[in-house]
């Protein structure tokens, strides 16, 4: 998340917190203006800004979907690479 870092931050709630815009029982808080969050886990996530602009549409919901099953072995032999560069997905705009 990049950010006003004097103006904005970030909380990761859970959908009650995300629904009604609020921070009670947040299990997460961001505030340097250029945050980088792991998702590590296959869950929905929500953050909100927790500086009132909730109400104003500040906020975001994320499914991290589970990683595929790698292709079955072949018997042919292919030159592909055994490990894949890890992706970052950095959200613009919160």
């Amino acid at each position: 998340f990049r950010y006003q870092k004097n103006q904005y931050n970030v909380f990761l709630v859970n959908q009650t917190g995300y629904d009604n815009c609020t921070t009670e029982g947040a299990v997460g808080n961001w505030t340097s203006g250029k945050d980088f969050i792991l998702f590590n886990k296959t869950m929905r996530y929500y953050f909100i800004c927790g500086n009132g602009q909730c109400m104003n549409g500040m906020k975001v919901s994320v499914f991290v979907h589970p990683l595929p099953s790698p292709p079955p072995s072949s018997s042919e032999h292919h030159s592909t690479p055994k490990s894949a560069a890890p992706m970052v997905l950095e959200y613009l705009g919160l």
